[in-house]
């Protein structure tokens, strides 16, 4: 079975959901099939390490995007041109499969095409990207998932997305759920004790900060909870921006908001061991990785209620509605209340085992199993 991966993503994204998503799942299949054999198509400026296996063979695209401008221009053939480069470089196999990491498209392929779909952001929050390149990305977004074979999506909550913006019925769509590093468990006392205690008590907020994730939401409502002279918010990602370095100090919150950013997995599972509770406050999610990160380490969960969360997590965080701050401080005082011994974080620790990356490259190669090649 051959399949030629478009590993563009590798170029636009650092270690997160969907370059995490390809870098599990593509070395497991590999060893789970011996059959399978993996074109991974790639370029320069890549922002984080390739998946390695064996079966696993790296073809060297040149960065063409880099020569054609405008970028508005070009930017729809660039695809076709990155993968006429690949024919010529490689020998692709009659009925090879195709399934690019980040919607790019090729023409005229004589083999099948998947399309993994993880949230609906751009159609969701149109005003929010409503640049020339935005309006791009989506119509070259809805051309490659309308005209794939199998659309994979990371959650129910995406599948019924894509259905209601492209009407695709439902037999072409699978379902394959995300899971989370094992890395992500509850410490013992002794693998505590080699990191240095957070003397303050603290929430936790993991990742980026676009107005979808409602990052402003839980600073204002931090604010002005009662308790937030008393508990620290540790913030891991990347650094502040001007708009938000001005917000904590409009909120007074400067002192108390402490900014972590190039955090391991071995860091960020110590901090979720030891934080009152996780905070999730997104508008929206195509699934939450972070999710169950946090549970699987016994950290208590304070999430909006959107579909995907209740869909990934159950009953087991201390839900809010996500634009109502009185909802948010109860949601806050709750944590504070429960601590880390609650019913809720037993259910979320019992909840994570149904979550593996095995299960994700097991169902994946059912589907490119499913496509006879």
């Amino acid at each position: 079975m051959e399949v030629i991966v478009d590993g563009i993503i590798y170029q636009y994204q650092s270690y997160g959901g969907i370059s995490r998503l390809y870098s599990e799942i593509l070395p497991r299949m590999c060893t789970m099939d011996d059959s399978i054999h993996i074109s991974l198509l790639t370029s320069v400026g890549l922002n984080t390490p390739l998946p390695v296996h064996s079966h696993i063979h790296q073809c060297y695209l040149p960065p063409v995007e880099r020569f054609l401008r405008p970028t508005q221009l070009w930017w729809p053939f660039i695809t076709h041109i990155r993968v006429s480069i690949a024919r010529l470089k490689m020998k692709i196999a009659k009925g090879s499969i195709w399934h690019s990491t980040y919607y790019t498209m090729l023409p005229k392929w004589d083999g099948p095409v998947v399309v993994t779909v993880v949230d609906m952001i751009y159609e969701r929050f149109g005003h929010l990207f409503n640049g020339l390149m935005n309006d791009l990305f989506r119509t070259q977004k809805r051309r490659c998932v309308v005209t794939a074979d199998i659309v994979v999506c990371i959650s129910e909550t995406t599948k019924r997305d894509v259905q209601e913006f492209y009407s695709i019925d439902a037999d072409k769509i699978e379902v394959v759920p995300l899971a989370f590093s094992k890395s992500f468990r509850l410490l013992n006392k002794i693998e505590r004790s080699f990191f240095q205690a957070i003397k303050r008590p603290f929430f936790l907020y993991v990742g980026d900060r676009p107005h979808y994730k409602n990052f402003q939401g839980l600073l204002h409502a931090y604010s002005a909870w009662m308790g937030e002279k008393e508990v620290d918010l540790i913030v891991v990602g990347k650094p502040w921006s001007r708009e938000e370095k001005r917000s904590l100090s409009d909120l007074h919150i400067t002192d108390r908001v402490h900014l972590w950013k190039h955090v391991d997995d071995q860091t960020l599972c110590f901090l979720y061991n030891q934080a009152l509770a996780f905070i999730y406050p997104s508008f929206y999610e195509g699934f939450g990785i972070p999710l169950l990160e946090a549970m699987a380490c016994g950290c208590p969960v304070v999430a909006s209620r959107i579909p995907s969360t209740i869909e990934i997590a159950g009953e087991c965080p201390i839900y809010f509605e996500p634009k109502d701050t009185g909802d948010f401080l109860t949601a806050l005082d709750t944590a504070f209340s429960e601590g880390r011994s609650s019913e809720r974080v037993r259910l979320g620790l019992n909840l994570v085992n149904r979550y593996s990356w095995d299960n994700t490259a097991r169902q994946t190669l059912e589907i490119y199993r499913g496509l006879g090649v």
